[in-house]
């Protein structure tokens, strides 16, 4: 007996972005976009108008164009040296509190270590105090005539200067930067150990098989499996290396002479203690296109380095 074929029921293929989106949809972003156009997107650009003025904040604003750019390229002697400072300070804000980071998450993690709640608290204890406290703390400690470490350098009988770390050119911006690293490096650790958790134990056991040595193990098992959060962590430290303000603002003052000017400094004795509004904002922009330009050349290099 011949049998009937069954007829199978046609197959319905939708093309991918064949559906027609509902407008409405659109309504829902409306209050974000212009929560982020008010907020974010008029203001850069009210700032990038300002930088092609002269303007002192009260009188008429007098458009001038790219002057302000010039000027400050040509003859802003504290524009460069703040220019030289930041760049310093983000390729060590880039690198050290990174490295540190790495190294004590791992010992956290991977070190067997008693008490590792305690010491991760006490690396994060930095992030709990104002910057501006601490950079009052550390102030204090590097006092020349009555802070702990002259003291301890006196009785230790090792030469210190004489006008301090923070009134010496040649050591302000390491003192400064040593500051900085105290008040971060708790931070990336803390991140590094909250993502090496997640690393697959099984890799380490294989390594471990295979006779790969810890520092084998925290070279081709560790780095490999924090390669997306050290991308974000050197982003994060190079936004806050390019940024940073307080620490100098309590301390120097820029000082001694525009031995520790940064950018950030620049812009605020510009458009708030000399009333050149144009020439903040002109240095803002500059600053903004920094970070814009290392921070997408941070990630260009991470997306390379995965193709």
């Amino acid at each position: 007996m011949r049998q009937e074929a069954v007829p199978q029921p046609r197959r319905r293929f939708r093309r991918i972005g064949a559906e027609k989106t509902n407008p409405l949809a659109y309504l829902f972003l409306l209050p974000a976009f212009a929560m982020l156009a008010l907020f974010m997107i008029w203001p850069a650009l009210q700032t990038f108008y300002i930088s092609m003025t002269n303007w002192d904040g009260i009188s008429p604003k007098k458009f001038i164009g790219l002057q302000n750019y010039i000027h400050l390229f040509t003859d802003e002697p504290m524009f460069l040296q703040a220019i030289k400072n930041t760049l310093l300070w983000v390729v060590g804000g880039a690198t050290i509190p990174v490295g540190l980071g790495l190294i004590f998450a791992n010992l956290l993690v991977r070190g067997n270590i008693r008490f590792t709640k305690w010491f991760q608290m006490g690396f994060f204890f930095p992030q709990i105090i104002s910057s501006v406290i601490a950079a009052v703390i550390w102030k204090w400690i590097y006092d020349p005539s009555f802070g702990p470490l002259s003291t301890i350098l006196d009785h230790l009988g090792i030469a210190r200067p004489m006008t301090g770390w923070l009134g010496n050119p040649d050591l302000v911006m390491y003192a400064l930067f040593v500051i900085f690293v105290w008040g971060s490096f708790g931070y990336t650790t803390m991140l590094f150990t909250a993502a090496l958790q997640s690393v697959d134990s099984q890799l380490y056991d294989a390594a471990n098989i295979d006779g790969c040595s810890a520092w084998g193990q925290f070279w081709n098992v560790t780095i490999p499996g924090l390669r997306q959060t050290m991308t974000t962590v050197i982003i994060l430290m190079t936004i806050s290396s390019f940024s940073v303000f307080d620490i100098v603002m309590a301390t120097t003052k820029g000082g001694p002479g525009y031995s520790s000017y940064v950018i950030s400094y620049y812009v605020y004795t510009q458009g708030f203690i000399v009333n050149r509004l144009g020439f903040a904002a002109a240095a803002s922009i500059i600053m903004t296109l920094f970070i814009l330009i290392v921070s997408r050349t941070i990630i260009w290099m991470r997306e390379r380095d995965q193709s």
